[in-house]
């Protein structure tokens, strides 16, 4: 599928991820994301083993995860929506999911983290993942019980461990694991890190960033007179953010509760 330049660049701004955008995972204590990525990196170097033959990674993005399952798989396959795509990666399938355009009973293992939110029928989605997963296939997903609103509007759903298992398993899959991303004090420390960086309009901070990064930016003036103006602030969350990441991931380690998460990953198998 040919997507010009153009398209591209009003697509990447709609369908925009902040977890799938970036070729690696940044664990620095300066980022803001750093208590979800920590406990989602965790799980996935944890599990990486259960991946094996082809793999379809659903809603890829940059494929920040892919060198963790590398060394269990025999192939790498990128799927992502048609508004999300990047020129510089090659894709193997491009649709809105539910739908995959992927052949039946053709994909060992798929993994899908963080994407399941953004689709109104996500359940739908692990129906199809069903369809072509191959016999005791399986799929990795990561979902959020907490989250600010994000890549909106399409941005629609929050899920429970209760209905994740429910409704996982009359598809007709095993859930083979699943676990909490992070616990209580880590989803209060990562709505502290959310709040703070909602103080800013992050337009105004990617631009900023894709400047000091040498990648295109628009209105880069007008950008940085919003970051003089907010100067005060930007030193403030400088200073919090990694202050908070470290005391609550400190205190979600030795007081944490799983009643309260961040989110969940799950492994199911196709019986």
């Amino acid at each position: 599928m040919v997507i010009t330049e153009e398209k591209t660049s009003k697509s990447i701004n709609e369908r925009e991820n902040a977890v799938r955008q970036t070729s690696t995972i940044s664990l620095n204590l300066f980022n803001y994301c750093f208590l979800i990525y920590y406990y989602l990196v965790k799980e996935i170097k944890k599990n990486a083993h259960y991946a094996k033959g082809v793999l379809l990674d659903v809603g890829c993005g940059s494929s920040p995860f892919q060198n963790y399952f590398l060394p269990h798989i025999e192939k790498y396959l990128k799927h992502e929506h048609p508004l999300a795509v990047k020129p510089n990666i090659e894709y193997d399938y491009l649709s809105e999911l539910p739908e995959i355009n992927a052949p039946t009973n053709s994909i060992d293992t798929i993994i899908s983290f963080s994407v399941l939110e953004h689709v109104s029928e996500p359940f739908e989605a692990i129906k199809e993942f069903k369809r072509i997963l191959k016999d005791n296939g399986v799929f990795m997903i990561s979902v959020p019980q907490y989250w600010h609103l994000h890549e909106e509007p399409h941005d629609y759903l929050r899920f429970t461990k209760h209905v994740l298992r429910e409704k996982i398993t009359k598809l007709g899959f095993k859930i083979l694991y699943m676990k909490e991303e992070g616990k209580s004090f880590a989803t209060v420390g990562q709505a502290f890190c959310n709040a703070i960086i909602l103080m800013f309009e992050l337009k105004h901070v990617k631009n900023i960033v894709n400047f000091l990064s040498g990648k295109k930016v628009d209105n880069i003036g007008k950008s940085i007179i919003y970051a003089i103006y907010k100067s005060p602030l930007i030193l403030l969350a400088i200073i919090l953010i990694p202050l908070i990441n470290l005391i609550f991931l400190t205190l979600d380690q030795i007081l944490g509760s799983p009643r309260d998460t961040i989110g969940y990953f799950v492994i199911a198998r196709k019986v």
